[in-house]
Order: structure tokens, then sequence, then C-alpha cells
């Protein structure tokens, strides 16, 4: 059955689930020389280092390991950041450390992923941060992805699974947080919804609204204004 997946790259017909889809794909991709443009449209992706001269054809390249961001250090400067174009900018380099370890065939899956979500597919997102967590499930922000995806599927229940994942894994991610906020909100749970924006608020303070949504959801908890 045709899923109609849209990528850059051509399609590859008859990929299965789970790794075997994964290594159809990672091959294909590699074969056609598709890795870059993948890179490049990625929120917050980078282009693969060109490999050494001496390198051997096929040889496998990685980002340097000195240039790993440090998630602490943004986040403290984020929590201290003193307005609000300061927090905007922070957010960006936040979001881009967390996604640095993203390998390039994860970040194709995660960018299928979007196409998706932006084509109305939600359900397909999932099926694409399902094979990204395959491959790298001790990277956090892709379970908030799938959260975000399955929220978009209207499945608020695996969604708040997922984030219980990644604030595990990452308990500093404001936008996680943020996340759960607003899904609690749907469910009517707005104990829930305010402790979670209680916790944006440590971690982004000059988060955009951020105030004026804190008090509007301690009113909905509790019924009387901060």
């Amino acid at each position: 059955m045709d899923d109609a997946k849209t990528r850059a790259c051509p399609r590859i017909p008859g990929g299965g689930r789970g790794f075997s889809r994964v290594r159809v794909l990672a091959a294909a991709w590699l074969w056609l020389g598709c890795i870059v443009p993948a890179w490049a449209d990625v929120p917050g992706g980078r282009a693969p280092p060109a490999p050494a001269a001496s390198a051997g054809a096929g040889q496998a390249t990685h980002p340097d390991p000195s240039a790993t961001p440090d998630l602490s250090v943004l986040t403290a400067q984020l929590a201290r950041a003193s307005s609000r174009a300061a927090a905007a900018d922070l957010e960006v380099r936040l979001e881009q450390a967390r996604r640095h370890a993203l390998s390039p065939t994860t970040r194709l899956l995660q960018r299928g992923a979007v196409a998706h979500l932006a084509e109305g597919k939600a359900l397909s997102a999932v099926e694409d941060l399902d094979d990204a967590l395959v491959l790298q499930p001790d990277v956090a922000i892709l379970w908030r992805d799938r959260a975000q995806a399955r929220l978009a599927a209207r499945d608020l229940t695996g969604a708040i699974a997922d984030l219980g994942v990644a604030l595990q894994h990452d308990g500093q991610d404001a936008v996680a947080w943020r996340l759960l906020s607003a899904i609690e909100e749907q469910r009517g749970d707005w104990q829930a919804a305010e402790r979670a924006w209680q916790r944006v608020m440590a971690l982004d303070p000059m988060v955009e609204g951020g105030r004026a949504k804190g008090e509007q959801l301690h009113l909905k908890a509790f019924g009387r204004p901060t």
C-alpha cells in the first residue's frame, strides 16, 4: 500500500518496520547522496563535516566532539536572560544543541516527520519518529518530537507517556514542559498544567506570554489570582 510519503529523496519501496526499514532507507540515502540537503533543512541541522583528504572512500564522518554544545551552560544563561530577545536567541541555541547528537539518518527521519505534520499526516509523522527512536532511543528530543506528533494525532495519553521519557532524560527542557502543560490543559487537569508551567517559568522566565499564562492557569486551577 502506498503511504504517500513524500521526501526530498526518491522513495524506497518495500521497506518494513524497525531496523529493516531503517537499513534500507539509510543505504539508499547514502548511495544517492541525499544526506547534505536533509541536514540543511532540519531545524538546527548542519551539513556534515567534509571528510579529510586522506580518508578512504565511504568512510563515515562524525561531528567533532569538542564542538558539542554545553546544555547546562545554555540552560543557566536562559534562566538569567534579562530580555525577551536574549531569551529567544538562547531558545534557538538550546534547540540546536539538543539536536546536535542526531545522526544523518535520524535527521532525515525527523525531517520526514516535520513534512508529514505540515501536510496534516500525523500518523505518518509518528511512524517516522518510531524509526528515529529505533536508531537513537537515548536522545530525549526525539521523544518530545514524537509527543508532538502524537498530540497532533489526538493521542494525548501517548503524548504524555513520551514526554515522561523525554523529561526523564532531560528535565531541563523548557519546551517539553511547555508541551506537557498544553496537553494537561487540553485534558482539563488545570493543576497539572499549572505545575508544568511553573517549571517552564523556572527554566525560561522570559518566555513569551509567560506571566499572563501562569496567572490564567493558576486561576483555573485554584480559583484565585496569584
